[in-house]
C-alpha cells in the first residue's frame, strides 16, 4: 500500500513537531524522531543539518525568563534615557521610538510563543514521570501528547 503524500503544510507542521522534539525535549534518535512525527528518518536527518538544529538545540538553554530579563533591561535602559534627557526633550526621537516599539513587539511576542515549548516541556515532564511508574500507561500518554503537540503548532 502507497504511503499518502504530505501537503507542504502538514510537511512544514511536521518539520517544527519534529524540531521542537529536538530543540526543547531533547529527542535526539532520529529514529524515535521520525516514528513521531510520520517522517522518514532520512528526512529528519536532512532537517537537523540543513537547518542546524543542533546550534538551535544550545540556544534553547536560554530561558524564556532569561530572554524576558534581558529584553526588559533594554526597554528600561531605553526609557531612563529619555527620562534623563533636559526638560522639554523627554521624547522619543523616531529611531529611539522605533527601538521602543520594537522591543515591545519582542517582548509581546516572547509572552505568546513562549506558552507552547511550555506546554510541551510540561507534557514532556508528564511522560518522563509515567514512564517509571508504567511504561505501558507512558506510551499511551505520549501518543495522545503528539496529538496535542501536533494540534498546538496547527
Amino acid at each position: 500500500m502507497a504511503k499518502k503524500r504530505l501537503t507542504k503544510d502538514d510537511l512544514e507542521r511536521a518539520k517544527n513537531h519534529a524540531k521542537l522534539l529536538y530543540t526543547r525535549d531533547g529527542v535526539t534518535l532520529q529514529k524515535e524522531l521520525a516514528q513521531r512525527t510520520g517522517i522518514s528518518e532520512n528526512t529528519i536527518s536532512k532537517w537537523v543539518n540543513e537547518n542546524g538544529w543542533d546550534k538551535l538545540k544550545k540556544n534553547f538553554l536560554l530561558t524564556r525568563e532569561e530572554r524576558m530579563g534581558d529584553l526588559l533591561d533594554e526597554l528600561t535602559e531605553l526609557q531612563k534615557s529619555i527620562k534623563d534627557k533636559p526638560e522639554g526633550s523627554r521624547f522619543a526621537d523616531s529611531k529611539t521610538g522605533d527601538v521602543r516599539r520594537k522591543l515591545i513587539k519582542d517582548i509581546k511576542e516572547l509572552e505568546v510563543t513562549a506558552a507552547k515549548p511550555e506546554i510541551i516541556a510540561a507534557c514532556m515532564a508528564l511522560i518522563n514521570f509515567a514512564r517509571t511508574e508504567n511504561l505501558e500507561e507512558a506510551k499511551i500518554i505520549m501518543r495522545w501528547a503528539d496529538i496535542f503537540i501536533k494540534s498546538l503548532l496547527q
